[in-house]
């Protein structure tokens, strides 16, 4: 297998480079353009910053509060679930002049919920010949040659690879975080990437922070340099138990995990990535780093389904002497915590309040939701996230940028989970070039032999010994 570095995979990256984005500027680091969304602070015309330099390209989005009009563009679903049924809605509520055309899931209630839904409030009328179902449905839905958009919503293991088709087959894609959750994954979808760049093609992520307008206007304020040369950061996402599902009477073991899949690391990857993926891709964004190497620990200690962890801490060593601490917990009667700070030479970034301070904690700047509000009537980044997309679509030019970065922040996640179950350093170039995947080799509604042996919490390490 070829070994892929980090150098490679930022090279790689750039070549496919993110032009003819709406709105924004590549080239150089250096930021050339403003979204205008408001944020100015008393004192920000009057210091100079030395814009941060980077290879990778700085991209700045500018949505209004509905896409562009356009064609009718047909759009096809794959995963009905609740984060599927909530990404066709903000799809519908992004633009005008959609068409719901196929559906695809495992499980007919799932779909017919949806289904139902967008038909009672968007009069999308779904023919049954293009409903489809089972672990193959992605391609009968793919196959129709009318669709223009494919979404993809299904548990995170399955993203590179239906997203992968749907981009063979000549769909634009809208995807759901994450990129993937082991290195075949995360290959895959870079792979991905670059089909869709040959073929002029659209991928769109669920990274929604990337069309929160507050976070882009932030976004901006660091590579300008308001904060210095990036040193550090802290990112956490600290909750409370999550949803799970009991199982059922008549239920498989197969379906019983499908329908619980956020308890199961093979369909997740663990909440290390499927919740805190969001704030190590705000670093990830922010930084225009790679990381180098992650040590994590974890456990699980109050979890009552499934075989991941409920707490984990990650020290993410990047180039530069850069470090990062990231936590991850989803454990009752704690104080919660979701959100990032970044640190730099000159100053504190933080998402908590949207301000940055200078090291002796006077306040530089601060996002101005006011202004926000007096310019835009659209501000749910879970629907601005496809005014970009469709933005793109209808006029004709390719879009993986949120992409790209998205894959950096997946595999960091799936290097700190991997490092908290084995106890050991993860680095990136052994870890990006292994063959792990997290993808059984058979797909199937059925029981799973020796079930309750196989799918158990992780163990880091072994009982010291007994005390003489």
């Amino acid at each position: 297998m070829t070994k892929i570095s980090r150098r490679e995979f930022i090279t790689r990256s750039t070549a496919l480079g993110a032009t003819g984005a709406i709105g924004g500027v590549a080239g150089g680091g250096l930021l050339l353009s403003s979204c205008g969304t408001g944020g100015e602070s008393a004192d920000a015309g009057k210091i100079k910053y030395e814009p941060l330099q980077s290879d990778i390209p700085v991209i700045i989005p500018e949505t209004g509060d509905k896409a562009i009009d356009g064609k009718e563009l047909k759009v096809g679903i794959v995963g009905c679930g609740d984060r599927g049924s909530g990404a066709m809605v903000n799809m519908l509520e992004a633009a005008d002049g959609l068409k719901v055309v196929a559906m695809a899931d495992l499980f007919p209630d799932r779909l017919e919920r949806l289904r139902k839904h967008i038909g009672e409030k968007w009069h999308q009328v779904v023919d049954d010949s293009r409903i489809y179902y089972g672990f193959e449905a992605y391609k009968q839905l793919c196959d129709n040659a009318d669709i223009d958009i494919v979404l993809v919503t299904t548990p995170s293991i399955f993203h590179a690879y239906h997203a992968n088709y749907a981009i063979e087959k000549g769909k634009h894609v809208f995807c759901e975080k994450a990129a993937g959750i082991d290195p075949t994954s995360c290959r895959t979808f870079l792979a991905t990437i670059k089909q869709a760049q040959a073929k002029g093609l659209c991928i769109q992520t669920g990274a929604q922070r990337h069309h929160d307008r507050n976070y882009i206007e932030s976004y901006r304020r660091i590579r300008e340099g308001m904060i210095g040369r990036i040193t550090g950061g802290v990112v956490k996402w600290n909750q409370s138990s999550f949803t799970t599902r009991k199982r059922r009477p008549g239920w498989t073991d197969m379906e019983y995990m499908l329908r619980d899949f956020f308890s199961w690391n093979w369909l997740c990857g663990d909440h290390v990535i499927d919740q805190l993926v969001h704030n190590l891709d705000v670093f990830t964004w922010f930084s225009h780093l790679n990381p180098i190497s992650v040590t994590g620990m974890g456990s699980q200690l109050q979890r009552r389904t499934g075989d991941i962890f409920d707490n984990f801490a990650l020290d993410i060593v990047y180039p530069g002497n850069v470090r990062v601490n990231a936590q991850a917990r989803q454990i009752d009667g704690c104080a919660n915590d979701i959100g990032e700070t970044i640190i730099g030479t000159k100053g504190i970034w933080t998402s908590y309040d949207m301000t940055i301070r200078d090291l002796d904690g006077n306040e530089v700047w601060k996002y101005d939701y006011e202004a926000r509000d007096a310019k835009f009537k659209q501000n749910n980044a879970y629907v601005l996230e496809h005014v970009d997309l469709i933005n793109h679509v209808r006029s004709g030019k390719s879009y993986t940028y949120e992409a790209e970065r998205l894959v950096v922040a997946s595999l960091t996640g799936a290097m700190g989970r991997e490092s908290a179950y084995t106890g050991k350093e993860i680095k990136w170039d052994e870890y990006l070039a292994s063959s792990q995947s997290l993808l059984p080799e058979k797909l199937h509604l059925g029981n799973i032999e020796n079930f309750e042996k196989i799918y158990v919490p992780p163990r880091m390490g072994t009982l010291a010994p007994e005390p003489s």
